[in-house]
């Protein structure tokens, strides 16, 4: 696949290049796993990643290079909150007061800032994060452990 298709959005995130593409490219993307001749990577995570993000509107997930070295398209997963997109790492987590169980998105990871083009430090970005709030537990309203700024409902 070329990435100069139309239906593939390009976004500049942080100053990486991040394609978003359509459903229609996901599917052949499942067949033949390259865009510009270079392979998408962690294939094992993606497309559970995939089927996952596109039950929620607000989440999304791109692909960028993780240097120009590592010739690979790798995913990056972004809540897109407050008109911006965060870099989030998603993560599973229980409630210790009542038990809650469900899937978060965390910005307080290394790994989504690592990547080929991004124009700021990693702590930066990450510490541009903590503006946003911390969600409590949906179910009990108490924290949460790590740094959650979005819940599975």
């Amino acid at each position: 696949m070329n990435s100069d298709q139309p239906s593939i959005k390009h976004t500049c995130i942080d100053g990486q290049k991040i394609l978003f593409p359509s459903q229609e490219d996901w599917e052949s993307l499942r067949l033949n796993a390259f865009i510009d001749e270079m392979p998408l990577a962690v294939l094992d995570l993606l497309w559970s990643a995939l089927e996952f993000t596109q039950k929620y509107p607000e989440l999304h997930l791109g692909l960028g290079t993780l240097s120009i070295r590592k010739k690979k398209w790798v995913p990056y997963i972004f809540v897109e909150i407050e008109s911006n997109f965060q870099r989030v790492h998603l993560e599973t987590l229980t409630c210790n007061s009542c038990n809650w169980r469900g899937k978060t998105a965390n910005p307080m990871l290394i790994d989504p800032y690592c990547g080929d083009g991004i124009n700021q430090d990693h702590f930066t970005l990450m510490r541009t994060a903590e503006r946003y709030p911390v969600l409590p537990c949906p179910s009990c309203g108490n924290r949460l452990p790590r740094h959650p700024i979005w819940l599975e409902y």
